[in-house]
C-alpha cells in the first residue's frame, strides 16, 4: 500500500500537466500576431500558418518587430520546388525554413492567383515557359522557376537578377537569425495534444492541421453540397461545431471535404459552443460542446470571423472551434524556436 501510495505521489508530482489551468493568456498570445491575411485562391493554408506562426515566435522572443512582414509567396515557392500538386505540410515548411531562410512579403510580395497553365498570368510564361512536365508544375504552383533555388549565382543572375536577389535575402535571413540552430530539427514537428495546451499555457501559439467540414464551419459549399442550410451569422462570427457521426455535414466531407490549416492562440475548457446539423435520417441536431480553442485564420477580414470578437474586443479574421473537433479530427504541430 505504501509503495503504490509512493508510485501515485511521484507521478502526480512529474507529471507535465499543469493543473488548475481551464484556459490560456488568450490576448497575450494574440498581441504576437501579425495582421490577417488572405490566401484567396490558392491552396496556401499551411504556408500562411507556417508563415504566421514564425512571425509571431520572433515577436514573443524579441527577434522582431510587431510590423515584421514574411513573404508567404517565397515559403510557397519552396514547398513547391520539387513538387507536382500545390498541397503542403507543416513538416515540409518547417524543414524548407530551417535549409533555405526566408524573406519578406515588401521583396518578394504574395500573389493570390492561381496560376493553372502558362495564360494564367504574364509572369507564368516569362516564367515557365522553358519548362515542362512536373518542373512546369511546380513552376505554375510555386510561381517561379524552381530550377533557380539551387542554381549557381551566374546562372541565377542572368536568368533573373530580381529573384537572385531575393534568394541571397532569404540567405542573409537564415545565417542573421541562425535558424538552422535556433529551430530544432526533427522529422516530424506533430505534438500530441496535451503538449498543445502545454505550449498555449505557457504562451506559446501552435498550428492545427483539419480536415474541413463545410455543414461545421458554415461554409458557402455547406449549400453548394447539400449539407443544409447554411447559417452565415455563424460563419461571420467565426464559430465552428462539430460534425457529428452520422450527420450529413459528416459523411460528404469525409467523401469531398477539403484540409486546413490555422494557427492556435488559446483555449478556454469551460467556453461552450452550440450548433445544429442536419442528420442523414433528416432529423436535426442540437448539440452544446464545451471546450474550445481560439484560433487566427488566413481568408482574410472581410469573411470568415469578420464579425469575432474576443472578450468583448473585436478580432476580425480570427475564430473559435469546438475543442472535440480538433482534438478528435485534427493535429498539432510546434515550430521549436530557440
Amino acid at each position: 500500500m505504501k509503495n503504490s501510495l509512493l508510485i501515485l505521489l511521484i507521478l502526480l508530482f512529474s507529471s507535465p500537466v499543469i493543473a488548475g489551468d481551464s484556459s490560456s493568456d488568450t490576448l497575450k498570445i494574440m498581441s504576437y500576431m501579425t495582421e490577417v491575411k488572405s490566401q484567396r485562391s490558392r491552396g496556401t493554408c499551411t504556408i500562411f500558418s507556417t508563415t504566421g506562426l514564425l512571425e509571431a515566435l520572433l515577436i514573443k522572443k524579441g527577434l522582431a518587430a510587431k510590423d515584421i512582414d514574411l513573404s508567404e509567396e517565397w515559403l510557397e515557392y519552396l514547398a513547391m520546388s520539387n513538387q507536382n500538386d500545390e498541397g503542403s505540410t507543416v513538416n515540409r515548411n518547417i524543414k524548407k525554413l530551417r535549409f533555405f531562410g526566408m524573406t519578406t512579403e515588401k521583396l518578394w510580395p504574395y500573389v493570390g492567383e492561381k496560376w493553372t497553365d502558362l495564360d494564367s498570368n504574364p509572369l507564368a510564361r516569362s516564367r515557365c515557359e522553358s519548362l515542362s512536365g512536373d518542373k512546369l508544375l511546380s513552376c505554375l504552383f510555386g510561381h517561379q522557376n524552381p530550377e533557380l533555388l539551387r542554381g549557381e549565382d551566374n546562372y541565377v543572375l542572368e536568368m533573373d537578377e530580381e529573384f537572385f536577389h531575393i534568394r541571397e535575402d532569404a540567405k542573409t535571413f537564415m545565417n542573421d537569425m541562425n535558424l538552422r540552430s535556433r529551430i530544432t530539427k526533427s522529422k516530424s514537428y506533430q505534438i500530441e495534444m496535451s503538449e498543445a495546451k502545454r505550449l498555449l499555457l505557457k504562451g506559446t501559439p501552435v498550428i492545427a492541421g483539419i480536415k474541413l467540414y463545410y455543414g461545421s464551419w458554415n461554409h458557402s459549399k455547406t449549400d453548394k453540397f447539400g449539407i443544409q442550410k447554411r447559417d452565415k451569422s455563424l460563419w461571420y462570427k467565426g464559430v465552428v461545431g462539430y460534425p457529428e457521426a452520422g450527420s450529413k455535414d459528416r459523411r460528404i466531407c469525409d467523401e469531398r471535404g477539403g484540409g486546413h490549416s490555422i494557427i492556435i492562440v488559446g483555449f478556454d475548457d469551460k467556453k461552450t459552443i452550440t450548433s445544429r446539423l442536419l442528420m442523414d435520417d433528416g432529423s436535426w441536431k442540437t448539440t452544446t460542446y464545451k471546450g474550445v480553442y481560439y484560433f487566427k485564420n488566413s481568408w482574410g477580414v472581410k469573411g470568415f470571423g469578420r464579425d469575432f470578437k474576443f472578450n468583448g474586443e473585436p478580432k476580425p479574421g480570427y475564430g473559435m472551434v469546438t475543442q472535440k473537433y480538433l482534438n478528435n479530427l485534427g493535429r498539432f504541430y510546434h515550430l521549436p524556436l530557440k
